[in-house]
């Protein structure tokens, strides 16, 4: 209880912040019950703008307090990650749960989500904070989110593919791009994130996120509906994800593989009763 007190204390802009982000969904949600998706969206648009105000305030407060003792900020020479970790991620889960909140109506699923996204978002903020701050003992306990965010962002970019194409009444190749697409996406996010160039890892990616556009297509083909299309997917691009990751620190052996290989045919067999 006193440690729960003690991270409230120290992070009360995040949470605040997290707080008004929730409240302002919750509020484009009213709007889009009165007045249309017009309304929804605009409001939604407006509410995005508090990630880019937060994140802001988190560099002015650091850089001003690191100028006054005579300290370098050590991070502030990584443009690219700061710009894909502190606003394109963020930006990205936002619009994510919000075409996911627009196309699923189910009260339960819409509180839980917003819920999900408001843990995730103080989570993210004290990271966020921490990065500008140079406190390098909490942003390495909380960097961890960013993976978790790529995980979030294509489940429900997944979901708003599969409402979009099937309301568009479009072709299954096109759902089979678009899917690649957001898969490789994020693919490359992370093997940046994990500064990994090589050639064998960008192959890896490539054939993965081609392997994902395929599954789609025979899953569809067979008749799946689409909480069994993205649960699927879902499991099968956390997998290549762990295999690369794995792959990465040195740790992927037969027995690592074998148990995600079987894991995922149990989830298959699980997931056929939803034909």
């Amino acid at each position: 209880m006193k440690s729960i007190i003690q991270f409230i204390s120290k992070n009360k802009r995040s949470i605040f912040y997290s707080f008004v982000i929730s409240i302002g969904i919750f509020f484009a949600l009213s709007m889009y019950s009165e007045y249309g998706n017009k309304s929804y969206w605009r409001v939604i648009a407006i509410i995005s703008i508090i990630f880019i105000f937060e994140i802001y305030l988190n560099w002015r407060f650091a850089t001003k307090v690191l100028r006054q003792i005579d300290m370098p900020n050590i991070n502030v020479y990584n443009l690219w990650g700061h710009l894909i970790n502190h606003i394109t991620l963020p930006l990205l889960l936002f619009y994510s749960f919000a075409g996911f909140l627009y196309f699923n109506q189910d009260e339960v699923v819409r509180y839980f989500s917003i819920l999900l996204h408001f843990m995730i978002n103080v989570i993210l903020f004290v990271n966020i904070r921490s990065y500008y701050q140079d406190e390098f003992n909490i942003e390495e306990k909380t960097k961890y989110i960013y993976d978790l965010i790529k995980l979030i962002i294509f489940f429900l970019g997944v979901n708003l593919i599969l409402h979009g194409v099937m309301l568009a009444e479009a072709q299954i190749w096109i759902g089979a791009f678009l899917l690649s697409l957001l898969a490789l996406m994020l693919g490359l996010l992370l093997i940046y994130r994990k500064n990994q160039k090589e050639m064998l890892v960008i192959v890896y990616i490539i054939i993965s996120t081609l392997l994902i556009g395929i599954v789609y297509i025979l899953l569809f083909t067979l008749g799946f509906v689409l909480l069994g299309i993205n649960l699927i997917l879902f499991l099968l691009f956390y997998f290549i994800l762990s295999f690369l990751h794995h792959k990465i620190e040195r740790t992927l052996t037969p027995h690592v593989v074998l148990e995600y290989v079987l894991i995922f045919i149990l989830a298959l067999l699980l997931f056929h009763n939803l034909s």
